[in-house]
């Protein structure tokens, strides 16, 4: 079977030329992803995966050579099945077709990753580089409105740690007492993750400009992993700058 394997847990051989190295680091040990093409033969229960596929196994990478066809018939899925040599810590991997999935641990990789379903399809199609892009671009949006953050305010919001975000925003904007909050005199005051899990819960001075003077005013906000608390001083008036005239509107996790 012309299979080659890459490992990318310990001392990787990478062709010249080949970009997979750079895949490979994206994707990680945990990782597994599907690259490529698996086509069936005509009307029939047999299915070809083509050559040219690249499939990420945990650490291994696993190149396609040459076209490989599989009888699925009697059989539910096409894997990649790893092989592990401790004597040599070497891996060795080969495309196959099974009826059940053997989760056993093979050095640091499942036996068998899933490729294919029949009756279902791809599987771990792209999964670790896509759920990699995806985190890089993630936002949420994790509450709006409209608050002084005064004594007694609080918004909680999902744990930034054990959700992986690696930065907090704090957005706050304008607002009209009496009136409510403008959609103007916006700022955004950014927290990494890493400083709040080393100082959890603790007092952060938010220093915001107060249009059409040279004066600041400040929002004094408790910051932790999986909430932010506001202040009594966040309400008072301080050399003719009334704090209200201020308020949070948004609170975002990102990365």
């Amino acid at each position: 079977m012309a299979v080659k394997t890459f490992n990318y847990t310990n001392d990787a051989y990478i062709e010249a030329i080949d970009t997979r190295s750079e895949l490979g680091a994206m994707v990680g040990n945990a990782g597994n992803g599907f690259f490529g093409t698996i086509a069936q033969v005509g009307t029939t229960n047999s299915y070809t995966v083509k050559a040219g596929t690249v499939v990420f196994a945990g650490g291994l990478c696993i190149r396609v050579l040459s076209d490989e066809t599989f009888d699925l018939t009697s059989l539910k899925y096409i894997v990649v099945e790893t092989i592990y040599q401790p004597i040599t810590d070497g891996y060795t991997c080969l495309l196959k077709a099974v009826n059940v999935l053997d989760a056993t641990t093979m050095g640091t990789v499942k036996k068998h990753v899933p490729i294919y379903q029949k009756g279902v399809g791809l599987m771990n199609e792209g999964k670790g580089l896509t759920d990699v892009l995806k985190k890089a671009r993630r936002a949420d949006c994790f509450w709006s409105g409209g608050m002084y953050m005064d004594e007694g305010h609080r918004l909680t919001f999902p744990n930034l740690e054990t959700n992986d975000y690696q930065m907090l925003y704090l957005v706050f904007s304008h607002y009209t007492v009496g009136t409510g909050a403008d959609n103007w005199g916006w700022l955004v005051y950014p927290i990494p993750v890493e400083f709040i899990i080393s100082h959890p819960g603790e007092g952060h001075s938010v220093t915001i400009s107060v249009e059409d003077t040279t004066k600041v005013m400040y929002k004094y906000i408790y910051v932790g992993i999986n909430a932010v608390s506001g202040s009594s001083n966040n309400v008072r008036i301080l050399d003719g700058v009334n704090f209200r005239s201020k308020c949070l509107r948004e609170i975002w996790g990102v990365g």
